[in-house]
């Protein structure tokens, strides 16, 4: 095996922001090879728990969880598509639960990635410090090299 050659699938990141687009087109041009297996990762963000329930009727909760389901599943038909349109070898993985950063690593290692793709936000160093990164966790947890991808 050559070092251009990864033993592992190549996971990438994804949820509905451009820079996860980014992230996936810069797979595309600058990664990916014909023998490359490709595992998205998704980790939605659907509303759960009693805390943000507050402010939502009955039936206004029941409507803000099937429009986020929407959301989710829109997102995942349209990175499938990308998945069929570009001759990929890959899937979606949707891990619902737990913090983005905490599930990516986990699949990664779950799936003996060779290489974890994400875009970034590009947060502000006080905003980070505040608030932490997905993409600051992943690079510091992850057993496997990790790639950033900035617009």
């Amino acid at each position: 095996m050559s070092v251009s050659e990864p033993c592992g699938p190549i996971c990438l990141a994804i949820d509905a922001s451009e820079q996860a687009e980014e992230a996936f087109n810069w797979y595309l041009k600058f990664i990916h090879k014909r023998d490359y297996k490709l595992i998205l990762i998704h980790v939605p963000e659907i509303l759960d728990g009693e805390k943000k329930r507050v402010g939502y009727t009955a039936s206004g909760w029941e409507e803000a969880l099937k429009k986020e389901q929407a959301k989710v599943i829109e997102l995942e038909q349209k990175y499938q598509t990308k998945i069929l349109e570009n001759g990929l070898s890959g899937r979606i993985r949707s891990e619902q639960g737990g913090k983005p950063g905490e599930v990516i690593v986990r699949v990664g290692e779950e799936e003996k990635a060779s290489l974890i793709v994400m875009g970034t936000r590009g947060l502000g160093k006080v905003r980070r410090t505040i608030m932490g990164s997905v993409s600051d966790y992943v690079v510091h947890h992850a057993k496997c090299p990790v790639l950033i991808c900035r617009q």
